[in-house]
């Protein structure tokens, strides 16, 4: 029995890792087109040294499915595809670029870093040996995990919109483009897609310096739970016995040195 339920459960594992690895390569190699195959070929950058640029990001995404690593899947497929745009920057100008197809690019965008993150780390969990109700489960969801699921609805939410918003505004708006102008002549394409990654980088510091941190208590668990946790690692962290230990020491060896008087 334990044979058969582990062939099956490795039979589901690969099932799978097989899933997640179709939908890494379709929405990876979508985000790859959209953003850098296409644009480059509009503006002509597909020749030289700027298509082994353009050639870059779909490598980082194989290396990424092959050792199925959330950190190159998730950190360096997006930083890739911005290296044949720094290469080439008229690949993000508003020539490119319009509204309609960028909202499609970042809908695409959108569901790779979700299509990635949800699939590579979630797996059917194994068949339970038995199953027992449990009185738990007829009081409902508890209010604290009715409130951390809204502040993730909430968080996702704001990690959607907020940067498409801001992208949309750098890039499209008549006033920011016009004063790019003015004050770069000849380096408009330049300045506009260095505009967008330091609003990116602005996004990414107030969403992990201060969204994050501020809903931290409501994200992970209770104030008072933090608190205690965090005082315990500190108290762990100096490498020396709280004052607790000396004390049973003490009374130990007190207590020995009664035993062997009361015998002799």
């Amino acid at each position: 029995m334990n044979d058969v339920a582990s062939t099956a459960t490795s039979s589901s594992a690969r099932r799978w890792q097989t899933f997640a690895d179709i939908v890494g390569v379709t929405l990876g190699v979508n985000v790859w087109i959209s953003v850098v195959v296409l644009p480059a070929a509009f503006v002509g950058a597909l020749a030289g040294w700027r298509l082994a640029a353009a050639l870059l990001p779909i490598v980082v995404l194989g290396v990424g499915l092959w050792r199925r690593s959330e950190a190159v899947l998730l950190g360096l497929f997006p930083a890739s595809v911005l290296v044949p745009i720094a290469a080439t920057p008229a690949m993000a100008s508003q020539f490119v670029y319009g509204p309609v197809r960028f909202g499609l690019v970042a809908a695409g965008t959108v569901a790779y870093l979700f299509g990635v993150a949800f699939f590579t780390t979630f797996h059917e969990p194994p068949r339970p040996r038995s199953v027992r109700g449990l009185t738990s489960a007829a009081a409902g969801t508890p209010h604290r995990w009715r409130r951390r699921e809204r502040v993730y609805w909430m968080l996702v939410g704001v990690a959607v919109l907020f940067p498409a918003v801001l992208l949309g505004w750098v890039l499209f708006d008549s006033k920011i483009q016009t004063y790019i102008g003015q004050m770069y002549p000849g380096r408009v394409a330049l300045m506009t897609t260095g505009l967008a990654v330091g609003a990116l980088a602005f996004w990414l510091f107030i969403y992990q310096y201060i969204l994050l941190g501020v809903l931290r208590p409501h994200r992970t668990g209770d104030r008072e739970l933090l608190t205690e946790i965090g005082m315990i690692k500190q108290q762990s962290s100096t490498g020396r016995p709280r004052s607790g230990f000396y004390l049973g020491v003490a009374i130990a060896i007190i207590a020995m040195a009664a035993l062997l008087m009361r015998q002799h």
